[in-house]
């Protein structure tokens, strides 16, 4: 398979062939086709544009959906999971509708925007909602992954980008994307470092920084957030008693809150340290600035675990 360095150029390429097999894959736009590729140029009677209004989206993919179409819908994800949040609530997952929501421009990949683009509490809205997994991939290959995945699977799922910028590609060889499992990529026993997104690459920059200072980090890529896996945190935590969750995302609502709820509920003992955006809205500026400003790159990530890992000796 191809190399993706963009998540967005990833997903066109898995809706691309999978439009091509299942002619039942129609994609609806609030004004933005372009997020589609080629897919409106091969199958203009397989596209909708509504214009500028998120809602109408939504509305128009619930009612292909109901024909017995798959819709998929893209925008920005702030806009999709707050401006039409109430569409997908009553929709879409009440419905349990096979519709397909396609958030970009997550965690800082809109950078300069501003918090109004900054999709840093998308997971944490989707997620209060029932019956929509939710995914997060760690980089193009695995985008393109769960593009075809989610695909294959019969019902609402929303996937989350990021922009048109490349992105790092996981210098690990990893097993085939599923929907609900997460994997280790890297083996240690002092604690449990599990992320999602564009952090499972910082986390893996900062496990390498704790194995210079002579800790045996674990990392495990928990790329879907809903449903979790549940079976590969109660192996590892039955031996690794501190926990670490790692996103770019408010640390509210979405993979901390997930891991935190199932540890609490399933007895697991242990410390649990949330690593993300806290109690406050992003601001503007370059992705390295923001994530180095809120200790969300391979440093920063290292130094909050050492010092709960020291904390806790």
């Amino acid at each position: 398979m191809a190399e993706y360095a963009s998540t967005r150029s990833a997903f066109i390429a898995a809706l691309l062939e999978s439009g091509r097999k299942n002619t039942s894959i129609v994609v609806v736009s609030a004004d933005s086709e372009s997020r589609y590729g080629e897919f409106v140029k091969e199958f203009p009677d397989r596209s909708f544009n509504v214009g500028i209004s998120e809602q109408t989206m939504i509305g128009v993919a619930a009612g292909l959906a109901l024909t017995g179409k798959t819709a998929v819908v893209t925008a920005y994800a702030n806009f999709l999971a707050f401006r039409a949040l109430e569409q997908i609530r009553v929709d879409i997952a009440a419905e349990k509708l096979d519709v397909k929501l396609v958030g970009t421009d997550t965690a800082f990949s809109a950078g300069w925007s501003g918090y109004t683009h900054l999709a840093l509490e998308d997971m944490a809205a989707i997620r209060a909602l029932p019956n929509i997994v939710i995914v997060d991939p760690a980089d193009g290959n695995e985008a393109f992954e769960a593009t075809r995945a989610m695909f294959e699977y019969r019902g609402p799922v929303y996937i989350r980008l990021r922009g048109r910028q490349k992105d790092p590609v996981l210098p690990v060889l990893t097993r085939p994307f599923a929907i609900g499992r997460g994997e280790v990529l890297v083996e240690g026993k002092d604690v449990l470092i599990v992320a999602c997104g564009s952090a499972v690459y910082e986390s893996l920059k900062a496990a390498s920084l704790l194995q210079a200072q002579g800790w045996s980090p674990a990392v495990v890529k928990m790329s879907t957030i809903r449903p979790l896996d549940g079976e590969l945190l109660l192996e590892l935590t039955g031996r690794i008693q501190r926990v670490v969750t790692v996103e770019h995302h408010n640390i509210v609502g979405g993979l901390g809150s997930a891991v935190a709820e199932f540890m609490s509920e399933a007895g697991i003992g242990g410390r649990l340290l949330r690593l993300g955006v806290t109690n406050g809205f992003c601001r503007a500026g370059s992705e390295d600035m923001l994530k180095k400003a809120l200790s969300l790159d391979g440093e920063g990530i290292a130094s909050a675990v050492s010092h709960f890992l020291l904390k806790e000796k």
